[in-house]
């Protein structure tokens, strides 16, 4: 597809000029402890494969960095509901203006913090790997409670040892992207 072809260069373009001036002691300053690795999935065809995709589900990257993952799906699944929060102002304005200069109406880009955000309207959450250790026991917590009130799908990308242990997830399918990084997909049992 050109259109995916062209945000990704797009998206390319800018992260090599943002990623390069970007300094961890003025953004810690400015946002707060978080992390702010950025990575990008390189597998965005299969990401989406092993899930049910409707025009109900309402698809969340947590700490979307530029966009990739949620302006793909955008693009393959015009029926579905895409948002994307993330922290960094620089990142998240990338991803805005392609949001526009697209006219994606199925996207919506947050800039602000995944623990001070509303989600409880999601059905599936990825999670690449925005959290030092010790954040991931709040960020449970809160997808629990969304879990709550509907089944939900959690994918973790890398950090999947937080998700293992929680027992309100069941894993349902595993890829290994390369010899570091894995994939897990899990849905809550309630």
């Amino acid at each position: 597809m050109e259109l995916l072809k062209k945000i990704q260069s797009e998206i390319d373009r800018q992260s090599d000029t943002i990623e390069e001036n970007l300094s961890l002691s003025d953004i810690t300053i400015k946002y707060g402890l978080n992390s702010y690795r950025y990575g990008s999935s390189s597998f965005l065809s299969d990401l989406f494969d092993p899930l049910e995709i409707t025009n109900q589900t309402v698809f969340y990257d947590l700490g979307s960095g530029y966009g990739n993952i949620i302006l793909y799906g955008a693009v393959k699944y015009p029926e579905t509901k895409f948002k994307g929060i993330e922290i960094l102002k620089e990142r998240h304005e990338v991803c805005s203006s392609l949001i526009q200069e697209e006219k994606l109406k199925n996207v919506e880009a947050i800039c602000a913090d995944i623990f001070k955000t509303d989600i409880s309207d999601g059905t599936v959450f990825y999670i690449y790997n925005p959290l030092f250790d010790f954040q991931y026991a709040e960020l449970l917590d809160k997808l629990y409670q969304v879990s709550l009130s509907r089944p939900i799908v959690v994918i973790a990308e890398s950090r999947c040892i937080f998700f293992d242990q929680a027992e309100w997830l069941e894993q349902y399918y595993f890829k290994d992207i390369d010899i570091i990084r894995k994939i897990k997909y899990y849905r809550s049992k309630n």
